[in-house]
C-alpha cells in the first residue's frame, strides 16, 4: 500500500563509501608477484575465494556462496593457471564459504581422491545445526538482515557483499577433517593451519611462511566483528576473536587475506590495524562485563555502549559496518547471564497484545496514540514514534494507519543507520508493514537452496520439532521408514507427546513403509506400506505440523 508519510531516502556519508568497497572493488587481486590471488565478492556475492598456486597443483580457500559464484571463481582460476585443484579448504560452516565447490571441481574427482577437501572436525555438525532445528526462523532472519526485498539503491548485503545469498547449492562434503593445529604440505606449499573459532566455532586460519602470509577467513572484516547475529545464532565467543587476532599479531605477516576483504600488505600497517580492531573487540566485551556486574540490563548496555570511542573508530576496518555495538552488547547479557533482567515484573510478563491494549486505552485510544506518534516522527524522534505506533498495531492488528506510521518511522530510522544489517532490518520492516513482503518467499528460497541435501535421518529427526503435541496426546505409534533411493532405514516412535528416532528398522514397529527421499521431505503421504498396519504411518503424519512458511516480524 502507498504510504502517505513520505520519507526521503538518505544515507550516512560513510555508508556509501563502505558500499563502494564491495561494489567498485569486485575483481581478482594478485598479491604482488606471489602465486596467490583473491577473488573478491565474485559476481557481487559475499564470500571470497583464495587461489594458491603450488608446484603441481592449486589450493582453494573457500568457494563462494553458491554454484554461480563458484563458477566465477573457476573461470578466474583458468585465467591464472591450468594446474588441477589439489585441495580445497572450507574455513568454516557458514554457507558463503562452501557452496560453490561443485562448480570448481568435479565431485567425481573428489570421490576418487584427486581433490581433497579440508574442514575442522566440527564442520558437519555445525553446518547441520546452523540451519537445522530453527531453519524457518533463521531463514526469516536472513531475508531481513540481508536485504532480500530491498531496492538496489538501498541494498548493501550486511556490509560484506552486494547481492543477497541464494542461487544454486554446490556443496561437496569434506574428505579430511582437522582437530588440532596442523602443518600440511600440499603441491609443495607448506600450510600451518590454526584454529580460531570466533565468527564460527568451526573456523580456522592458515599461515603460509613461504609467502609471509596469513589467511584469516571471517575473523577480520571491513567492519568490527558481528559478535552476535540478529538473524539468529548461538552465542559467539569474544575471546576466540581475540585469540585469532593475537595470532596474526604474533606472526606479524607481510600479507593478510580474508574471506571478505581485499589483500592487505605491509607488516606495520597490518599490525597497527589489527591491534586497533582487536582492541575494539575487547573493549565491547570487557566494558559490557563491567557494566553487567554493576547491574546494567540489556537495554541499558545498548545505551551506555552505543558507539565506539573515537580513538577506536578507524575506517575502513574498525567501524560498525558489520557488527555494531547496539546489536552486540545485549547478547553478552543474554548469552552469559540470562534472558531475565532481574526485575521480577519481567519474569512472566503480560502478553504483548494485552499490554498494548491496556496502554492504548490508558492513553486515550488509538487515534490519540497515533497523533503522538506522528508528532514524534515529525520532530525527528523516529524510534519513539515507532514504539508508539507499535502499541497501536499490536492492540489493533487491522489498523492500517498504525502500520503506515510505524513503517514511516522505521524507514526514517533506517536511513539514519550506518550499519547495513540494522539498516536492512529497519527498511525491510517498513516494507512488511506496507504489505510489500511475502514472508513465505523468504523461507521457500532457503528451503529450495537446501533441497536434496538432507538425509532420511535428518528429515525424520526434524519431525520432532513439528509434532503437534496437542493433536498427538498420549498416542503411541512406531513406524520403520526405508528410503528407497538412499537405502537408509530409520525407526520413528511417538510416545508421551514426543517423537524419537533410531537407526534401522526395529522388530516391534507397527508398520514398515518405503518412499524416496524427495517424497519423505515434501510428500510423505506417498509412502507405501510394505508390512504391518497400513494406517499407522498415516496416523503419525496426521499429528505433524508439516506446513512450513514464513511469518511477519512487525505486524504482531
Amino acid at each position: 500500500m502507498a504510504n502517505p508519510y513520505d520519507v526521503e531516502r538518505s544515507w550516512p556519508d560513510y555508508f556509501l563509501e563502505h558500499r563502494r568497497l564491495t561494489v567498485e572493488k569486485q575483481g581478482t587481486y594478485r598479491c604482488d608477484s606471489l602465486p596467490v590471488w583473491t577473488v573478491h565478492c565474485p559476481l557481487g556475492y559475499l564470500g571470497n575465494g583464495t587461489i594458491i598456486e603450488g608446484d603441481d597443483g592449486l589450493i582453494v580457500y573457500d568457494t563462494g556462496v553458491n554454484a554461480e559464484a563458484g563458477a566465477h571463481i573457476a573461470a578466474e582460476i583458468e585465467k591464472v593457471s591450468d594446474k588441477p585443484v589439489e585441495a580445497i579448504f572450507y574455513s568454516h560452516h557458514h554457507g558463503d564459504h562452501y557452496n560453490g565447490t561443485a562448480a570448481i571441481v568435479d565431485p567425481a574427482d573428489v570421490a576418487a581422491g584427486k581433490t581433497a577437501i579440508y574442514a575442522w572436525d566440527n564442520f558437519e555438525e555445525e553446518r547441520a545445526n546452523e540451519f537445522g532445528e530453527i531453519l524457518v526462523r533463521q531463514s526469516m532472519g536472513v531475508g531481513y538482515y540481508g536485504g532480500a526485498f530491498l531496492p538496489p539503491e538501498d541494498l548493501h548485503h550486511h556490509g560484506i557483499g552486494t547481492i543477497p545469498a541464494g542461487g544454486t547449492a554446490g556443496y561437496i562434503p569434506p574428505t579430511h577433517t582437522l582437530s588440532t593445529d596442523t602443518e600440511l604440505t600440499i603441491a609443495g606449499v607448506t600450510l600451518e593451519v590454526f584454529y580460531t573459532g570466533g565468527e564460527a566455532i568451526s573456523e580456522f586460519g592458515i599461515h603460509i611462511p613461504e609467502f609471509d602470509m596469513v589467511i584469516i577467513a571471517d575473523e577480520f572484516f571491513t567492519g568490527i566483528p558481528n559478535m552476535h547475529s540478529i538473524r539468529g545464532s548461538k552465542p559467539r565467543i569474544p575471546d576466540n576473536y581475540l585469540q585469532a587476532l593475537d595470532r596474526v599479531l604474533e606472526i606479524r605477516p607481510e600479507w593478510l587475506l580474508g574471506s571478505h576483504i581485499m589483500p592487505i600488505q605491509g607488516k606495520g600497517f597490518i599490525e597497527e590495524t589489527i591491534t586497533r580492531y582487536r582492541d575494539a573487540t575487547q573493549y565491547l566485551w570487557d566494558q559490557s562485563i563491567r557494566l553487567i556486574n554493576k547491574g546494567y540490563t540489556p537495554v541499558e548496555l545498548q545505551h551506555a555502549l552505543k558507539e565506539l570511542p573515537d580513538h577506536l573508530y578507524e575506517p575502513p576496518y574498525s567501524v560498525p559496518t558489520y557488527g555494531t555495538p547496539f546489536t552486540t552488547v545485549p547478547e553478552f547479557f543474554t548469552g552469559w547471564v540470562s534472558w531475565f533482567n532481574g526485575d521480577a515484573t519481567d519474569m512472566f510478563p503480560s502478553e504483548p497484545k494485552r499490554r498494548a491494549e491496556g496502554f492504548v486505552e490508558l492513553m486515550g485510544g488509538a487515534d490519540e496514540v497515533l497523533d503522538a506518534a506522528k508528532a514524534a516522527h515529525a520532530d525527528g524522534d523516529h524510534q519513539y514514534a515507532a514504539e508508539l505506533a507499535q502499541l497501536v498495531v499490536r492492540a489493533e492488528p487491522d489498523n492500517e494507519d498504525g502500520k503506515l506510521v510505524k513503517a514511516a518511522a522505521l524507514r526514517a530510522r533506517g536511513y539514519q543507520e550506518l550499519n547495513p544489517i540494522a539498516r536492512s532490518w529497519y527498511l525491510t520492516g517498513a516494507l512488511e508493514l506496507e504489505g510489500a513482503i511475502d514472508p513465505d518467499l523468504i523461507v521457500n528460497a532457503m528451503l529450495g537452496m537446501l533441497a536434496g541435501q538432507a538425509s532420511a535421518e535428518e528429515i525424520i529427526g526434524g519431525w520432532r520439532y513439528q509434532l503437534d503435541a496437542t493433536a498427538a496426546g498420549d498416542a503411541r505409534i512406531s513406524v520403520g521408514v526405508r528410503a528407497t533411493d538412499s537405502g537408509e532405514e530409520v525407526t520413528v516412535r511417538l510416545r508421551n507427546s514426543v517423537l524419537n528416532t533410531d537407526d534401522g528398522v526395529a522388530d516391534d514397529v507397527d508398520a514398515v513403509v518405503e518412499l524416496t527421499l524427495a517424497d519423505l521431505a515434501s510428500n510423505p503421504s506417498a509412502a507405501t506400506t510394505v508390512s504391518g498396519d497400513p494406517a499407522a504411518f498415516g496416523r503419525l503424519i496426521s499429528v505433524l505440523d508439516l506446513e512450513v512458511g514464513g511469518f511477519y516480524m512487525h505486524m504482531r
